[in-house]
């Protein structure tokens, strides 16, 4: 299968690699409007580079696309590949609006074409395990669920920070894996979310630090910390509190222990990005081959549904509805 990877930034590394080390996959081309960018891209992923996904057309053909591009882009970038017949690999989010996101599952649908969103969390081994775990019963029935991605990143050199293109700060950035890592966990719909947003110091424009909180349909509570700006020293990404004990996933490995227990039992070997990348695209390629895959989609556009929930709620300062409307 012959790839573009549409965007030659940062993230799109983690995809060439992931192509490259794919015997199925072949990287065919890289599109970007900078030339430093094309350059690198050349030389390191060694193909063909175009200024854009129209010279690219002219010269080749390509079966399948990783959108790796600021979010504003990402429709049009994707409908334009999409009607190009490529089956589609984009970056999350899928959208920066519900309404932008659930139009790009509608476009693709009438194309007959693949579309998939870099969940990458969803193809962590530790994630999967602890997924099995909590429906196993291992810690009886979850009551409480934290996810924490928090960093210190320089932001303020990025696009990041220019809405106009990002389409938010650093919800519109993690969110979305937050709510990947809570669905694997939990299992179950997020009901109601508020929000506050800490002080602007990446830049004025954007937020740069949030603290969520959550309520799923059952009555789980739970929260979301996520910052460009603070480090936490906690190597847990993931807390389940359950009524029969607690299970938390880092990026070194997984714990679970039930109550009454003195010792945890370690699962899992830790986070790799590399790995998780891989399977991401192994998956992409199997469905590329074999049909749609709904239910990745149906959770993209969901996490981009939630992401406006957590804007509204800091703005009103109240619990936010956040039933599905999409």
């Amino acid at each position: 299968m012959k790839f573009a990877i549409v965007g030659c930034g940062a993230i799109a590394e983690a995809h060439a690699t992931a192509i490259l080390a794919n015997d199925e996959a072949t990287l065919t081309a890289g599109v970007d409007p900078d030339e430093v960018a094309r350059r690198k891209a050349a030389k390191e992923w060694d193909c063909a580079t175009f200024a854009s996904i129209d010279d690219m057309l002219k010269e080749t053909e390509v079966d399948a696309a990783c959108v790796c591009t600021p979010p504003a882009h990402h429709r049009q970038i994707t409908e334009q590949l999409l009607r190009s017949g490529a089956h589609v690999l984009c970056e999350k989010p899928l959208a920066p609006s519900p309404a932008d996101a659930q139009a790009l599952v509608e476009f693709a649908k009438r194309t007959g074409r693949e579309l998939m969103v870099s969940s990458k969390y969803r193809y962590v081994g530790d994630l999967r395990e602890a997924r099995e775990l909590i429906r196993q019963g291992q810690i009886g029935r979850p009551v409480y669920g934290e996810v924490t991605f928090c960093a210190q990143i320089p932001a303020g050199e990025k696009w990041t920070v220019h809405p106009s293109v990002s389409g938010g700060g650093v919800v519109m950035d993690n969110a979305c894996h937050a709510f990947d890592v809570l669905a694997e966990a939990l299992d179950e719909p997020i009901s109601s979310i508020r929000a506050a947003f800490g002080q602007r110091t990446v830049s004025a424009e954007v937020e740069d630090t949030a603290e969520v909180q959550f309520r799923t349909e059952s009555g789980t509570l739970g929260r979301v910390a996520l910052s460009w700006t603070y480090f936490t020293k906690d190597l847990d990404y993931l807390m389940v509190q359950g009524t029969e004990g607690a299970l938390r996933v880092g990026w070194t490995g997984g714990l679970v222990r039930k109550h009454g227990e003195r010792e945890w039992t370690s699962f899992g070997s830790g986070y790799n990005k590399r790995t998780a990348f891989a399977n991401l695209l192994e998956d992409f390629v199997e469905h590329a081959r074999n049909g749609q895959r709904q239910e990745n989609l149906e959770h993209a556009v969901r996490a981009v549904e939630l992401i406006e929930h957590i804007y509204r709620a800091e703005q009103t300062g109240l619990w936010q509805d956040a039933q599905a409307t999409v």
